[in-house]
């Protein structure tokens, strides 16, 4: 129980930052200097939890990768398309390779129940398309992207905190270090703005960067407790979050469509978990 509320919370916060990048002048940075607060926030906590297993170090290299991955595509497909299209293919189509991935490679079974969940979530992502223009068709196309790094850094971070000694020093780590390959990458983008970039940016992403290290360390945490296939899930309830936010906060159109939809991807996504 105290999974699913570790994972409710973290995906409200997830659909929140999200937002506030979606939102920003410069989402490059806004994104990089969320990593900052969080890396700050994180550590402090590193004097106070054991170091990572051997095993545990090698996920988090290879998840620190993943998230810049993640989070550049992230800023493509939010600069290409609306929050409330984007932000539920990416969360939802995530879940859909996961499941698919688990079939091919793990010769997972796909019960009747978890092919209904699968059927419903694939014809409520159609009705987040996002037109054929081509800034459409790059939306789409790093919101895709996105999803696919999302599925391939769920697995690996649920692999890496479990195998850490504890759930808190996995957090710890991966937040002091996951801040380091998004800076330098916006600071060499910059170049001589990128001062000037975060003192216009600096005052929302404070109060961002603390809903990202919550947000994802409660996920982290989850992880550690359940089930990653179930936890995976249930997080990516932010799909309804995140449609009522783009409509409401940003004011896009086809809000009700978006919103009904996301409610019924949602409800598939769960289904094929309960499959």
């Amino acid at each position: 129980m105290l999974a699913i509320v570790f994972i409710l919370i973290s995906a409200f916060l997830h659909a929140n930052v999200n937002l506030l990048v979606k939102k920003s002048a410069d989402r490059l940075v806004n994104r990089a200097l969320i990593n900052v607060t969080s890396g700050i926030i994180a550590l402090p906590l590193l004097f106070f939890v054991a170091p990572l297993t051997p095993l545990a170090a090698k996920h988090l290299a290879i998840g620190i990768v993943f998230h810049w991955m993640y989070q550049i595509a992230t800023i493509r497909a939010f600069g290409h398309g609306d929050f409330s299209a984007v932000y539920p293919i990416m969360r939802g189509v995530s879940v859909l390779l996961t499941a698919i991935g688990a079939f091919i490679l793990l010769q997972e079974s796909f019960p009747p129940l978890k092919l209904a969940g699968l059927g419903i979530a694939s014809l409520a992502l159609i009705q987040f398309r996002v037109g054929s223009n081509s800034a459409n068709r790059k939306a789409l196309f790093w919101a895709l992207l996105t999803a696919l790094m999302i599925a391939i850094y769920t697995v690996n971070d649920g692999a890496g905190a479990k195998a850490a000694t504890s759930g808190l020093s996995y957090v710890a780590w991966f937040f002091t270090l996951e801040a380091i390959p998004l800076t330098l990458t916006a600071m060499v983008r910059r170049s001589s703005n990128f001062v000037a970039a975060c003192q216009k940016e600096w005052r929302t992403v404070s109060f961002a960067g603390v809903m990202s290290f919550f947000g994802y360390g409660l996920s982290l945490l989850a992880l550690r407790m359940a089930d990653i296939s179930e936890i995976t899930a249930l997080r990516e309830t932010s799909v309804v979050f995140g449609a009522i936010l783009g409509v409401l906060v940003l004011r896009e159109a086809f809000g009700r469509r978006r919103i009904i939809a996301a409610f019924i991807l949602a409800a598939g996504l769960i289904l094929m978990q309960l499959g």
